[in-house]
Protein backbone atom coordinates (compact mmCIF):
# COMPACT_ATOMS: atom_id res chain seq x y z
CA UNK A 1 0.00 0.00 0.00
CA UNK A 2 2.54 1.94 0.89
CA UNK A 3 4.39 1.78 -2.42
CA UNK A 4 1.29 2.51 -4.16
CA UNK A 5 0.90 5.38 -2.46
CA UNK A 6 4.79 6.71 -3.33
CA UNK A 7 3.99 5.74 -6.63
CA UNK A 8 0.81 7.90 -6.95
CA UNK A 9 2.72 10.85 -5.36
CA UNK A 10 5.27 10.61 -7.79
CA UNK A 11 2.97 11.13 -10.88
CA UNK A 12 1.51 13.40 -9.16
CA UNK A 13 4.88 15.33 -8.91
CA UNK A 14 6.16 14.84 -12.33
CA UNK A 15 2.75 16.09 -14.16
CA UNK A 16 2.94 19.51 -12.35
CA UNK A 17 3.93 22.18 -14.16
CA UNK A 18 7.72 23.08 -14.32
CA UNK A 19 7.91 26.48 -12.17
CA UNK A 20 11.45 29.30 -12.06
CA UNK A 21 11.58 32.31 -9.68
CA UNK A 22 9.94 35.62 -10.80
CA UNK A 23 12.19 38.50 -10.32
CA UNK A 24 10.35 42.17 -10.08
CA UNK A 25 11.86 45.47 -11.32
CA UNK A 26 10.29 48.93 -10.55
CA UNK A 27 11.00 52.18 -9.30
CA UNK A 28 10.18 52.20 -6.02
CA UNK A 29 12.04 48.97 -5.21
CA UNK A 30 15.88 48.77 -3.62
CA UNK A 31 19.19 48.25 -4.71
CA UNK A 32 20.47 44.83 -5.18
CA UNK A 33 21.26 42.87 -2.69
CA UNK A 34 24.29 39.91 -3.06
CA UNK A 35 26.80 38.11 -1.74
CA UNK A 36 29.34 40.82 -2.51
CA UNK A 37 26.98 43.73 -2.12
CA UNK A 38 25.79 42.98 1.16
CA UNK A 39 24.23 46.61 1.99
CA UNK A 40 22.28 46.00 -0.90
CA UNK A 41 18.22 46.92 0.13
CA UNK A 42 16.32 44.13 -1.79
CA UNK A 43 16.40 40.49 -3.11
CA UNK A 44 14.44 41.45 -6.34
CA UNK A 45 11.39 38.88 -5.79
CA UNK A 46 8.96 39.77 -4.74
CA UNK A 47 6.47 42.79 -6.72
CA UNK A 48 6.66 45.39 -3.45
CA UNK A 49 8.40 48.41 -2.99
CA UNK A 50 11.30 48.99 -0.57
CA UNK A 51 9.98 49.86 2.97
CA UNK A 52 13.14 52.41 3.61
CA UNK A 53 14.86 49.74 6.27
CA UNK A 54 17.01 46.76 6.24
CA UNK A 55 18.98 44.80 3.70
CA UNK A 56 18.24 41.85 1.67
CA UNK A 57 14.74 43.00 1.92
CA UNK A 58 11.81 40.98 -0.14
CA UNK A 59 11.24 44.19 -2.43
CA UNK A 60 11.58 44.84 -6.26
CA UNK A 61 14.59 46.03 -7.82
CA UNK A 62 14.76 49.70 -8.53
CA UNK A 63 16.77 49.20 -11.69
CA UNK A 64 16.41 46.91 -14.65
CA UNK A 65 20.73 46.61 -14.64
CA UNK A 66 20.74 45.08 -11.19
CA UNK A 67 19.74 41.80 -12.71
CA UNK A 68 23.20 41.48 -14.50
CA UNK A 69 25.21 44.16 -11.89
CA UNK A 70 24.82 44.21 -8.47
CA UNK A 71 27.30 47.46 -8.65
CA UNK A 72 30.52 45.71 -7.19
CA UNK A 73 33.70 45.87 -9.73
CA UNK A 74 33.67 43.70 -12.84
CA UNK A 75 30.41 41.11 -12.13
CA UNK A 76 28.51 41.33 -14.99
CA UNK A 77 26.20 37.82 -14.17
CA UNK A 78 22.83 37.58 -14.37
CA UNK A 79 20.90 36.71 -10.71
CA UNK A 80 18.42 35.19 -12.16
CA UNK A 81 18.62 31.56 -13.31
CA UNK A 82 17.66 29.50 -16.84
CA UNK A 83 13.87 29.38 -16.71
CA UNK A 84 12.70 31.96 -14.69
CA UNK A 85 10.92 35.14 -15.16
CA UNK A 86 11.46 39.13 -15.15
CA UNK A 87 8.12 41.71 -14.73
CA UNK A 88 9.70 45.14 -15.50
CA UNK A 89 6.79 47.64 -14.52
CA UNK A 90 6.77 51.21 -14.91
CA UNK A 91 9.97 52.54 -17.18
CA UNK A 92 11.71 53.87 -18.90
CA UNK A 93 14.64 51.84 -18.32
CA UNK A 94 18.29 53.00 -18.98
CA UNK A 95 21.01 50.50 -20.49
CA UNK A 96 24.59 52.17 -20.60
CA UNK A 97 26.62 54.03 -18.03
CA UNK A 98 25.31 57.34 -16.65
CA UNK A 99 28.24 59.58 -16.46
CA UNK A 100 26.40 61.57 -19.91
CA UNK A 101 23.09 62.44 -17.93
CA UNK A 102 24.83 62.89 -14.34
CA UNK A 103 22.37 60.75 -12.69
CA UNK A 104 22.52 57.25 -10.48
CA UNK A 105 25.73 55.68 -9.85
CA UNK A 106 27.54 57.28 -12.95
CA UNK A 107 30.75 54.95 -14.09
CA UNK A 108 30.04 52.14 -11.88
CA UNK A 109 27.06 50.66 -13.82
CA UNK A 110 29.07 47.89 -15.50
CA UNK A 111 32.48 48.96 -15.30
CA UNK A 112 34.37 46.54 -16.38
CA UNK A 113 32.42 46.09 -19.75
CA UNK A 114 33.68 49.83 -21.10
CA UNK A 115 30.98 52.01 -22.78
CA UNK A 116 30.31 50.24 -25.73
CA UNK A 117 30.40 46.62 -24.01
CA UNK A 118 27.83 47.96 -20.96
CA UNK A 119 25.40 45.31 -22.32
CA UNK A 120 23.87 42.23 -20.81
CA UNK A 121 25.52 39.55 -20.56
CA UNK A 122 23.76 36.73 -21.71
CA UNK A 123 20.93 36.00 -20.50
CA UNK A 124 20.19 32.70 -18.77
CA UNK A 125 18.55 29.67 -20.92
CA UNK A 126 15.95 27.98 -20.24
CA UNK A 127 14.65 25.10 -21.97
CA UNK A 128 12.21 24.02 -24.79
CA UNK A 129 9.73 23.07 -21.91
CA UNK A 130 10.05 26.37 -19.75
CA UNK A 131 11.33 29.39 -21.11
CA UNK A 132 13.33 31.90 -19.78
CA UNK A 133 11.07 35.05 -19.93
CA UNK A 134 11.57 38.86 -19.98
CA UNK A 135 8.24 40.63 -19.45
CA UNK A 136 7.11 44.26 -19.68
CA UNK A 137 4.20 44.74 -16.98
CA UNK A 138 1.54 44.60 -19.45
CA UNK A 139 2.58 41.15 -21.32
CA UNK A 140 -1.15 39.58 -21.15
CA UNK A 141 -2.44 42.46 -22.31
CA UNK A 142 -0.04 43.84 -25.04
CA UNK A 143 -2.23 44.09 -28.00
CA UNK A 144 -4.55 42.04 -30.39
CA UNK A 145 -4.16 39.22 -31.75
CA UNK A 146 -2.97 41.17 -34.88
CA UNK A 147 -1.17 44.19 -33.38
CA UNK A 148 0.48 45.84 -30.20
CA UNK A 149 -0.58 48.68 -28.23
CA UNK A 150 2.48 50.48 -28.15
CA UNK A 151 1.25 52.39 -24.79
CA UNK A 152 1.66 49.44 -22.83
CA UNK A 153 4.88 48.23 -23.74
CA UNK A 154 7.96 48.90 -21.35
CA UNK A 155 10.67 50.36 -22.61
CA UNK A 156 14.20 49.73 -22.56
CA UNK A 157 16.61 52.72 -24.49
CA UNK A 158 20.71 52.25 -24.63
CA UNK A 159 23.38 55.49 -23.82
CA UNK A 160 26.61 56.76 -24.15
CA UNK A 161 27.52 54.74 -26.94
CA UNK A 162 26.58 51.46 -25.79
CA UNK A 163 26.74 48.52 -28.51
CA UNK A 164 22.79 47.67 -27.83
CA UNK A 165 20.65 47.75 -24.71
CA UNK A 166 19.20 43.92 -25.57
CA UNK A 167 21.99 41.28 -26.33
CA UNK A 168 20.05 38.10 -27.05
CA UNK A 169 24.07 36.74 -28.57
CA UNK A 170 24.02 33.03 -26.88
CA UNK A 171 20.17 33.34 -26.12
CA UNK A 172 18.58 29.82 -25.66
CA UNK A 173 15.22 29.39 -25.11
CA UNK A 174 14.05 33.36 -24.28
CA UNK A 175 10.99 35.16 -24.66
CA UNK A 176 10.98 39.17 -24.81
CA UNK A 177 7.73 40.07 -24.65
CA UNK A 178 5.53 43.72 -24.40
CA UNK A 179 8.72 46.07 -24.88
CA UNK A 180 10.13 49.34 -26.48
CA UNK A 181 13.80 49.13 -27.32
CA UNK A 182 14.57 52.84 -28.08
CA UNK A 183 17.61 55.65 -27.64
CA UNK A 184 17.34 58.59 -26.50
CA UNK A 185 18.89 60.95 -29.50
CA UNK A 186 18.86 61.78 -32.85
CA UNK A 187 22.84 61.46 -33.83
CA UNK A 188 24.01 59.66 -36.57
CA UNK A 189 25.97 57.14 -37.79
CA UNK A 190 24.80 56.85 -41.79
CA UNK A 191 24.51 59.10 -44.03
CA UNK A 192 26.64 62.19 -45.90
CA UNK A 193 26.16 65.27 -45.27
CA UNK A 194 25.80 64.31 -41.93
CA UNK A 195 22.19 65.57 -40.73
CA UNK A 196 21.40 66.70 -37.88
CA UNK A 197 24.80 65.50 -36.21
CA UNK A 198 27.41 62.58 -35.78
CA UNK A 199 27.38 60.42 -32.62
CA UNK A 200 30.67 61.40 -30.89
CA UNK A 201 32.85 58.90 -29.31
CA UNK A 202 34.99 60.99 -27.59
CA UNK A 203 34.28 62.99 -24.38
CA UNK A 204 31.83 63.91 -23.89
CA UNK A 205 30.07 61.09 -25.18
CA UNK A 206 27.13 61.59 -27.61
CA UNK A 207 24.54 59.86 -25.32
CA UNK A 208 23.00 57.06 -28.17
CA UNK A 209 23.28 53.50 -28.91
CA UNK A 210 24.15 51.65 -31.66
CA UNK A 211 21.74 48.85 -32.55
CA UNK A 212 18.96 47.90 -30.43
CA UNK A 213 19.41 43.76 -30.53
CA UNK A 214 22.31 41.92 -31.03
CA UNK A 215 22.45 37.67 -31.67
CA UNK A 216 24.86 35.59 -33.05
CA UNK A 217 24.98 31.81 -34.52
CA UNK A 218 24.13 30.60 -30.52
CA UNK A 219 21.07 32.09 -30.70
CA UNK A 220 18.10 30.21 -30.89
CA UNK A 221 14.68 29.04 -29.64
CA UNK A 222 13.66 32.98 -29.17
CA UNK A 223 10.47 34.60 -29.62
CA UNK A 224 10.08 38.08 -29.49
CA UNK A 225 5.83 39.07 -29.08
CA UNK A 226 4.50 42.19 -28.97
CA UNK A 227 8.14 44.24 -29.77
CA UNK A 228 8.95 47.86 -30.90
CA UNK A 229 12.52 48.54 -31.87
CA UNK A 230 13.00 51.83 -33.14
CA UNK A 231 15.54 54.47 -33.61
CA UNK A 232 19.22 53.62 -33.36
CA UNK A 233 21.62 54.62 -35.42
CA UNK A 234 22.96 51.40 -36.80
CA UNK A 235 20.34 48.15 -37.07
CA UNK A 236 16.89 47.56 -35.20
CA UNK A 237 18.27 43.56 -35.02
CA UNK A 238 21.98 42.68 -36.44
CA UNK A 239 23.15 39.56 -36.56
CA UNK A 240 23.02 35.71 -37.45
CA UNK A 241 21.15 33.19 -35.62
CA UNK A 242 21.48 29.89 -34.80
CA UNK A 243 17.72 27.77 -35.31
CA UNK A 244 14.41 29.49 -34.67
CA UNK A 245 13.69 33.02 -34.42
CA UNK A 246 10.54 34.23 -34.07
CA UNK A 247 8.81 37.53 -34.28
CA UNK A 248 5.17 37.80 -33.74
CA UNK A 249 3.62 41.18 -33.59
CA UNK A 250 7.24 43.49 -33.92
CA UNK A 251 7.47 46.75 -35.19
CA UNK A 252 11.48 47.75 -36.44
CA UNK A 253 11.05 51.63 -37.35
CA UNK A 254 13.51 54.35 -38.23
CA UNK A 255 16.68 52.89 -37.80
CA UNK A 256 19.63 54.70 -39.63
CA UNK A 257 21.38 51.84 -41.07
CA UNK A 258 18.95 48.68 -41.81
CA UNK A 259 15.99 47.29 -40.17
CA UNK A 260 16.97 43.50 -39.43
CA UNK A 261 20.72 42.82 -40.83
CA UNK A 262 21.72 39.02 -40.72
CA UNK A 263 25.46 40.36 -40.98
CA UNK A 264 27.07 40.85 -38.15
CA UNK A 265 30.02 43.06 -39.95
CA UNK A 266 31.82 40.16 -40.76
CA UNK A 267 29.52 38.09 -43.02
CA UNK A 268 29.18 35.04 -40.60
CA UNK A 269 26.50 33.13 -41.79
CA UNK A 270 23.74 31.95 -39.76
CA UNK A 271 23.58 28.06 -38.71
CA UNK A 272 19.99 26.01 -39.13
CA UNK A 273 18.58 28.85 -39.31
CA UNK A 274 14.73 29.38 -38.94
CA UNK A 275 12.91 32.90 -39.13
CA UNK A 276 9.38 33.51 -38.24
CA UNK A 277 7.98 36.64 -38.87
CA UNK A 278 4.19 37.21 -38.07
CA UNK A 279 2.05 40.18 -38.29
CA UNK A 280 5.15 42.58 -37.95
CA UNK A 281 6.30 45.40 -39.75
CA UNK A 282 10.00 46.99 -40.82
CA UNK A 283 9.62 50.53 -41.88
CA UNK A 284 11.79 53.41 -42.55
CA UNK A 285 14.73 51.90 -42.54
CA UNK A 286 17.50 54.10 -43.42
CA UNK A 287 15.99 56.79 -42.11
CA UNK A 288 17.52 58.42 -38.74
CA UNK A 289 14.17 59.21 -36.42
CA UNK A 290 13.92 62.64 -35.16
CA UNK A 291 13.71 61.92 -31.30
CA UNK A 292 11.49 62.61 -29.32
CA UNK A 293 9.80 62.35 -32.52
CA UNK A 294 9.10 59.00 -32.28
CA UNK A 295 7.38 59.00 -36.02
CA UNK A 296 9.08 61.08 -37.99
CA UNK A 297 12.38 61.00 -39.95
CA UNK A 298 14.73 63.52 -39.75
CA UNK A 299 16.80 62.33 -42.67
CA UNK A 300 16.69 59.69 -44.74
CA UNK A 301 20.04 57.86 -47.59
CA UNK A 302 20.48 55.45 -49.50
CA UNK A 303 23.93 54.17 -50.33
CA UNK A 304 25.14 56.54 -53.12
CA UNK A 305 25.01 59.27 -50.08
CA UNK A 306 26.63 56.53 -47.44
CA UNK A 307 23.55 54.76 -46.13
CA UNK A 308 22.29 51.78 -46.33
CA UNK A 309 18.69 51.13 -45.86
CA UNK A 310 17.27 47.67 -46.75
CA UNK A 311 14.14 46.46 -44.24
CA UNK A 312 16.22 43.09 -44.18
CA UNK A 313 19.20 42.37 -45.16
CA UNK A 314 21.72 38.74 -45.60
CA UNK A 315 25.24 38.44 -45.99
CA UNK A 316 26.56 36.06 -48.83
CA UNK A 317 26.19 32.25 -47.93
CA UNK A 318 22.82 32.51 -46.16
CA UNK A 319 20.32 29.86 -45.69
CA UNK A 320 17.89 30.62 -43.55
CA UNK A 321 14.39 28.26 -43.95
CA UNK A 322 11.74 31.55 -43.95
CA UNK A 323 8.03 32.09 -42.79
CA UNK A 324 6.92 35.28 -43.32
CA UNK A 325 2.89 35.62 -42.78
CA UNK A 326 0.20 38.88 -42.50
CA UNK A 327 3.79 41.31 -42.38
CA UNK A 328 4.37 44.98 -44.17
CA UNK A 329 7.96 46.08 -45.78
CA UNK A 330 7.19 49.70 -46.34
CA UNK A 331 9.32 52.76 -46.62
CA UNK A 332 13.05 51.30 -46.71
CA UNK A 333 15.71 53.54 -48.32
CA UNK A 334 16.53 50.60 -50.10
CA UNK A 335 14.88 46.96 -51.05
CA UNK A 336 11.64 45.72 -48.45
CA UNK A 337 12.76 42.50 -48.02
CA UNK A 338 16.16 41.30 -49.33
CA UNK A 339 16.75 37.57 -49.05
CA UNK A 340 19.17 37.59 -52.15
CA UNK A 341 22.37 36.11 -49.87
CA UNK A 342 20.55 32.77 -49.74
CA UNK A 343 22.66 31.44 -52.14
CA UNK A 344 24.74 28.54 -50.11
CA UNK A 345 24.24 25.48 -47.89
CA UNK A 346 21.40 22.61 -48.48
CA UNK A 347 17.89 24.06 -49.29
CA UNK A 348 15.81 26.36 -47.43
CA UNK A 349 12.23 26.26 -47.23
CA UNK A 350 10.72 30.05 -47.76
CA UNK A 351 7.04 30.81 -47.43
CA UNK A 352 6.37 34.50 -47.53
CA UNK A 353 2.04 34.67 -47.37
CA UNK A 354 -0.33 37.38 -46.64
CA UNK A 355 2.11 40.14 -46.62
CA UNK A 356 2.70 43.96 -48.56
CA UNK A 357 5.69 46.02 -49.41
CA UNK A 358 5.52 49.44 -50.59
CA UNK A 359 7.15 52.61 -51.26
CA UNK A 360 10.81 50.79 -50.78
CA UNK A 361 13.32 52.38 -52.55
CA UNK A 362 14.81 49.64 -54.65
CA UNK A 363 12.55 46.30 -54.88
CA UNK A 364 10.19 44.70 -52.71
CA UNK A 365 10.85 41.25 -52.34
CA UNK A 366 13.88 39.63 -53.31
CA UNK A 367 15.34 36.01 -52.60
CA UNK A 368 18.18 33.57 -53.59
CA UNK A 369 18.72 30.65 -55.34
CA UNK A 370 18.89 28.34 -52.49
CA UNK A 371 15.67 29.34 -51.18
CA UNK A 372 13.96 26.45 -52.40
CA UNK A 373 10.99 25.40 -52.65
CA UNK A 374 9.27 28.72 -52.20
CA UNK A 375 5.71 29.53 -51.91
CA UNK A 376 4.77 33.25 -52.54
CA UNK A 377 1.15 33.41 -51.91
CA UNK A 378 -1.78 36.06 -51.32
CA UNK A 379 0.98 38.87 -51.35
CA UNK A 380 0.42 42.82 -52.77
CA UNK A 381 4.04 44.89 -53.93
CA UNK A 382 3.48 48.50 -54.71
CA UNK A 383 6.66 48.96 -56.62
CA UNK A 384 5.80 52.96 -56.40
CA UNK A 385 9.75 52.98 -56.02
CA UNK A 386 10.34 56.53 -56.25
CA UNK A 387 7.66 57.33 -53.47
CA UNK A 388 9.97 58.97 -51.14
CA UNK A 389 11.45 61.58 -53.32
CA UNK A 390 8.26 63.24 -52.96
CA UNK A 391 6.13 64.58 -49.93
CA UNK A 392 5.07 62.22 -47.33
CA UNK A 393 2.34 62.90 -45.00
CA UNK A 394 3.20 63.43 -41.65
CA UNK A 395 7.00 63.90 -42.50
CA UNK A 396 9.49 66.71 -42.45
CA UNK A 397 9.94 68.43 -45.42
CA UNK A 398 13.50 67.88 -45.57
CA UNK A 399 13.77 64.07 -44.97
CA UNK A 400 14.50 63.46 -48.24
CA UNK A 401 17.12 66.29 -48.71
CA UNK A 402 19.74 63.76 -49.22
CA UNK A 403 17.98 60.48 -50.76
CA UNK A 404 19.00 59.02 -53.78
CA UNK A 405 18.90 56.08 -55.14
CA UNK A 406 15.25 55.74 -56.21
CA UNK A 407 14.39 52.26 -58.35
CA UNK A 408 18.46 50.75 -57.64
CA UNK A 409 16.76 47.56 -58.10
CA UNK A 410 15.44 48.45 -61.69
CA UNK A 411 12.46 45.68 -60.95
CA UNK A 412 9.68 44.56 -58.85
CA UNK A 413 10.72 41.13 -57.78
CA UNK A 414 13.85 39.42 -57.96
CA UNK A 415 14.78 35.66 -57.68
CA UNK A 416 16.81 32.68 -58.14
CA UNK A 417 17.03 29.34 -58.76
CA UNK A 418 18.84 26.26 -58.63
CA UNK A 419 18.98 23.25 -60.74
CA UNK A 420 16.01 21.31 -59.40
CA UNK A 421 14.29 24.55 -57.66
CA UNK A 422 10.41 25.67 -57.30
CA UNK A 423 8.38 28.51 -56.64
CA UNK A 424 4.52 28.57 -56.44
CA UNK A 425 3.86 32.09 -56.84
CA UNK A 426 -0.29 32.63 -56.72
CA UNK A 427 -2.99 34.43 -56.27
CA UNK A 428 -0.68 37.79 -55.58
CA UNK A 429 -1.11 41.44 -56.57
CA UNK A 430 1.52 43.40 -58.04
CA UNK A 431 1.27 47.06 -59.05
CA UNK A 432 4.46 48.48 -60.31
CA UNK A 433 6.22 51.47 -62.40
CA UNK A 434 9.91 49.69 -61.74
CA UNK A 435 11.66 49.36 -65.44
CA UNK A 436 10.95 45.48 -65.48
CA UNK A 437 8.12 43.48 -63.20
CA UNK A 438 10.11 39.77 -62.59
CA UNK A 439 14.15 39.78 -62.92
CA UNK A 440 14.42 35.59 -62.67
CA UNK A 441 18.01 34.26 -62.68
CA UNK A 442 19.43 30.53 -62.65
CA UNK A 443 22.78 30.58 -60.78
CA UNK A 444 23.60 26.79 -62.01
CA UNK A 445 25.23 26.32 -64.98
CA UNK A 446 21.59 24.71 -66.20
CA UNK A 447 18.15 25.16 -64.57
CA UNK A 448 16.77 22.70 -67.07
CA UNK A 449 14.84 20.83 -64.37
CA UNK A 450 13.46 24.09 -62.62
CA UNK A 451 9.86 24.71 -61.95
CA UNK A 452 8.23 28.23 -62.28
CA UNK A 453 4.11 28.05 -61.53
CA UNK A 454 2.47 31.16 -62.01
CA UNK A 455 -1.12 31.14 -61.45
CA UNK A 456 -4.02 33.40 -60.30
CA UNK A 457 -1.56 36.74 -60.22
CA UNK A 458 -2.84 40.31 -61.06
CA UNK A 459 -0.10 42.34 -62.56
CA UNK A 460 -0.60 46.00 -63.05
CA UNK A 461 1.65 48.43 -64.90
CA UNK A 462 1.89 52.37 -65.08
CA UNK A 463 3.94 54.43 -67.31
CA UNK A 464 6.12 56.77 -64.94
CA UNK A 465 8.35 59.10 -67.07
CA UNK A 466 10.81 59.62 -64.27
CA UNK A 467 11.50 56.25 -64.39
CA UNK A 468 12.87 56.29 -67.98
CA UNK A 469 16.46 57.40 -66.89
CA UNK A 470 16.76 54.78 -64.62
CA UNK A 471 16.30 52.29 -67.31
CA UNK A 472 12.09 52.57 -68.06
CA UNK A 473 10.64 53.21 -71.24
CA UNK A 474 7.22 54.72 -72.35
CA UNK A 475 4.95 52.28 -72.37
CA UNK A 476 4.91 51.03 -69.06
CA UNK A 477 7.25 48.14 -67.66
CA UNK A 478 8.47 44.95 -69.29
CA UNK A 479 6.73 41.94 -67.76
CA UNK A 480 9.10 39.18 -67.19
CA UNK A 481 13.30 39.47 -67.51
CA UNK A 482 14.83 35.61 -67.93
CA UNK A 483 18.67 36.41 -66.79
CA UNK A 484 18.65 32.51 -68.47
CA UNK A 485 16.03 29.67 -69.39
CA UNK A 486 14.22 28.38 -66.53
CA UNK A 487 13.09 24.43 -67.30
CA UNK A 488 9.85 24.07 -66.49
CA UNK A 489 6.94 27.65 -66.50
CA UNK A 490 3.91 27.00 -65.76
CA UNK A 491 1.42 30.24 -66.23
CA UNK A 492 -2.35 30.16 -65.89
CA UNK A 493 -5.14 32.05 -65.19
CA UNK A 494 -3.11 35.38 -64.69
CA UNK A 495 -4.54 38.77 -65.72
CA UNK A 496 -1.86 41.69 -67.06
CA UNK A 497 -2.36 45.24 -67.63
CA UNK A 498 0.07 48.02 -68.60
CA UNK A 499 2.78 46.00 -69.60
CA UNK A 500 4.86 47.31 -72.64
CA UNK A 501 5.59 44.04 -74.01
CA UNK A 502 3.44 41.36 -72.82
CA UNK A 503 0.71 39.57 -74.85
CA UNK A 504 -1.76 37.06 -73.71
CA UNK A 505 -2.40 33.86 -75.40
CA UNK A 506 -3.76 30.87 -74.18
CA UNK A 507 -3.64 29.32 -70.63
CA UNK A 508 -7.14 31.54 -69.82
CA UNK A 509 -4.73 34.29 -69.52
CA UNK A 510 -6.24 37.88 -69.76
CA UNK A 511 -4.80 41.71 -70.84
CA UNK A 512 -7.23 43.80 -69.36
CA UNK A 513 -7.83 46.53 -67.03
CA UNK A 514 -8.31 44.70 -63.73
CA UNK A 515 -10.70 47.34 -62.09
CA UNK A 516 -10.25 47.59 -58.21
CA UNK A 517 -12.67 49.27 -56.18
CA UNK A 518 -10.05 52.23 -56.07
CA UNK A 519 -8.15 52.51 -59.29
CA UNK A 520 -6.54 56.08 -60.15
CA UNK A 521 -4.72 57.10 -62.81
CA UNK A 522 -1.23 57.77 -61.97
CA UNK A 523 0.09 61.39 -61.97
CA UNK A 524 2.17 62.09 -59.16
CA UNK A 525 3.62 60.05 -56.24
CA UNK A 526 0.85 60.31 -54.05
CA UNK A 527 -1.80 58.45 -56.15
CA UNK A 528 -0.92 55.23 -55.41
CA UNK A 529 -1.28 56.00 -51.17
CA UNK A 530 -4.52 54.50 -51.10
CA UNK A 531 -4.87 52.11 -53.40
CA UNK A 532 -7.68 50.15 -52.84
CA UNK A 533 -6.82 46.28 -54.00
CA UNK A 534 -10.21 45.15 -53.79
CA UNK A 535 -11.83 43.88 -56.68
CA UNK A 536 -14.81 45.59 -58.15
CA UNK A 537 -18.30 43.82 -58.92
CA UNK A 538 -17.13 44.57 -62.97
CA UNK A 539 -13.82 43.55 -62.32
CA UNK A 540 -12.60 40.58 -65.22
CA UNK A 541 -10.75 39.10 -62.07
CA UNK A 542 -13.57 37.87 -60.53
CA UNK A 543 -14.13 34.14 -60.92
CA UNK A 544 -11.95 33.33 -63.52
CA UNK A 545 -9.09 31.97 -61.15
CA UNK A 546 -7.92 28.32 -61.19
CA UNK A 547 -8.33 26.25 -57.89
CA UNK A 548 -5.30 25.90 -56.06
CA UNK A 549 -5.14 23.45 -53.18
CA UNK A 550 -2.00 25.62 -51.56
CA UNK A 551 -4.28 29.10 -51.72
CA UNK A 552 -7.66 28.09 -48.85
CA UNK A 553 -7.79 32.05 -47.69
CA UNK A 554 -6.87 35.31 -49.27
CA UNK A 555 -5.31 38.63 -48.13
CA UNK A 556 -8.29 39.19 -45.53
CA UNK A 557 -8.37 35.68 -44.45
CA UNK A 558 -11.83 35.01 -46.08
CA UNK A 559 -12.23 31.48 -47.06
CA UNK A 560 -11.18 30.80 -51.17
CA UNK A 561 -14.34 28.80 -52.53
CA UNK A 562 -13.38 25.12 -52.20
CA UNK A 563 -14.70 24.65 -55.73
CA UNK A 564 -14.40 26.84 -58.62
CA UNK A 565 -15.56 30.74 -58.24
CA UNK A 566 -11.90 31.60 -57.69
CA UNK A 567 -10.77 35.36 -57.81
CA UNK A 568 -7.51 36.41 -59.69
CA UNK A 569 -5.05 38.34 -57.09
CA UNK A 570 -4.97 38.46 -53.23
CA UNK A 571 -8.23 39.52 -52.47
CA UNK A 572 -11.49 37.53 -52.70
CA UNK A 573 -14.12 39.41 -53.78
Amino acid sequence: MTKKILWALSLVLVSLPLSGETWYVRHDGGTRYSTRATSGQCDGKADAPYRGKGTNQHCAFSDYRYLWDDQTYNNDAWVIAGGDTVIIRGGPWRVGWDAATGKGAGYTWCLGGGTSGCSNPTIPSGTAAQHTRILGENYGSCGTATATDRTKVTQIFGGFGIGTPLNLSGAQYVDVECIEITRHSNCIWFGDPVVPSGCSGQTPVADYDSDGIHTDVKTHDVLLQDVWIHGHPGRGIKGPIGGVFTCLRCDIAYNGGAGWDFDDGNATPSLHGVWNFKYSTIEWSGCNQDYPNQNQAISCYGQSNGGYGDGVGTPTGTCLAVNIDHSNFSYNTQDGLDLGHGDKGTDCPMTISNSIAYANGGATFKWGPNENPVTFINNVAVVNCMRMSAPIAGQPKTFNAHLGDFCRAGDSLSFNFRQGGRVLFANNTIVTYAPAAFDIACWDPSCSNSTFTFMNNIVLGYDNHNTYKLGGKPGGPISFYFQQPIGHIYRSNNLFYGLRDHKCSGANEKCEDPKFVSQLRFTSEQDLDNFNFHLSPTSPALGTGASIPEVRFDYDGKPRPATGNYDIGAVQH
